[in-house]
């Protein structure tokens, strides 16, 4: 941990000389496998015994309760290296050191999203596989954590594609997808999306009519199904091949855009492009990676991709439409293992998340085309990827899990 916090104080970049298995290779390379073939619908299509029917997942039996789920948080202690004048309440961006217990017991990372104002929600899948999730609205918290029901085998993901609106998607227990929508006050039931799904899925929507959601299949390709309000609704499975070697990442700059993005089996980062109303071929982008990738698209047509690498620093890489991808950048600092590093984009910035080896967070900023000095301790004590969002316009909060299940806000 000391060479780390060295790495920190100093403007400096510096790093220990890696050895060969974990050196970060920024080409990208060719493969023999034909990531832009499908290789059919293998068993992901295929009727299964033992699936949940809705009945079950939307109202499953008497599940074992933990004990006191809605305890009152324990304070968090603020990062011994501030003071007090760093902690300004003034301000409308996560502030290091200021950590809130919002209690829960969770399994994975959280899932925070915004439809707008000052409204948030953030999701979880707790120890007993439901989902759960709470409220913040024009001040305050609503005071406990809402119970969805489900039978979660995954973290959700959650989107919004207009005001009052959420689509929460999850892997069941039984292995299929699952979804479930809030509209204009209500929630809808549960829904089984089919499929035989291997990690939690992605989300994004470039409209109000429009959801896209992805996952990736026991024999590593990707599917995708979207909803589409002018042709009726949900959409049947498309295969969009590929070999992922974990959750796929999909994000919109805005109509008729998607990319999605993958660590592929080959360790390095993969993409795929909707634009013109057609899916472009997947397209290797090099790197070695140690986790799923993570992704913030702008509505310029501007693409930023964050990885983390097999030597445990943070790497970088720019698509700008019109002139493709830039090369790998180094961004430094010392990311836990096997723990993702997430993004968030406002106005004209960027700021970047990632866990150390002490479960802190820690970020890094893009303003006025450059990048600050070093990674800022925000402190805390996160087991989980961290999970950032904007929301207010341009206020950002940092979600995290606890290794007690807890849910963990920066704000």
């Amino acid at each position: 941990m000391k060479s780390f916090i060295l790495l920190l104080a100093s403007t400096a970049l510096v790093t220990t000389a890696p050895s060969e298995h974990h050196v970060f290779r920024p080409e990208p390379r060719s493969t023999h496998l034909d990531w832009n073939k499908p290789r059919g619908d293998g068993n992901f299509l295929a009727k299964r015994s033992g699936l949940h029917s809705e009945s079950f997942f939307n109202n499953p039996p008497m599940r074992r309760r933990d004990a006191n789920p809605f305890a009152e948080p324990e304070p968090e202690p603020a990062a011994s290296a501030l003071s007090n004048d760093t902690v300004s309440f003034l301000s409308t961006r996560a502030t290091a050191g200021r950590w809130d217990n919002l209690a829960g017991s969770g399994m994975w990372h959280p899932a925070p999203i915004s439809w707008g104002g000052k409204r948030q929600d953030v999701y979880y899948a707790s120890k007993d596989r439901a989902c759960k999730y709470k409220t913040y609205d024009n001040g305050g918290w609503s005071p406990d954590w809402y119970d969805l029901g489900g039978s979660l085998d995954s973290a959700p993901a959650a989107c919004s594609r207009k005001e009052k609106n959420v689509h929460v998607f999850c892997k069941g227990t039984d292995g299929q997808g699952w979804h479930r929508s809030y509209d204009n006050g209500a929630w809808g039931n549960w829904q089984a999306m089919g499929g035989n799904v291997k990690h939690y899925p992605s989300t994004c929507s470039w409209g109000g009519g429009h959801v896209d959601a992805y996952y990736s299949s026991y024999d590593n390709q990707c599917w995708h199904r979207k909803y589409d309000e002018g042709k009726g609704g949900w959409q049947g499975w498309e295969n969009l091949g590929g070999y992922l070697d974990g959750p796929p990442k999909s994000v919109t700059w805005g109509s008729g855009h998607t990319s999605v993005f993958c660590k592929g089996n080959d360790g390095q980062a993969w993409h795929k492009k909707y634009e013109n109303n057609a899916w472009g071929d997947w397209e290797p982008l090099g790197g070695t990676l140690d986790a799923e990738p993570a992704a913030a698209a702008w509505d310029n047509g501007r693409v930023d991709l964050f990885v983390k690498g097999t030597d445990g620093a943070c790497w970088h890489k720019t698509y700008k439409k019109g002139g493709g991808w830039g090369g790998w950048a180094n961004l430094g600092g010392k990311v836990k293992k096997g723990k993702a590093p997430d993004v968030v984009i406002y106005l004209t910035k960027i700021e970047v998340y990632i866990v150390g080896d002490d479960n802190a967070v820690y970020r890094r900023k893009y303003e006025n085309n450059q990048w600050s000095s070093g990674w800022e301790n925000m402190g805390g004590n996160v087991d989980t990827k961290p999970a950032p969002i904007v929301w207010d316009y341009d206020k950002v909060d940092i979600y995290g899990g606890h290794s007690d299940g807890s849910c963990r806000r920066c704000y």
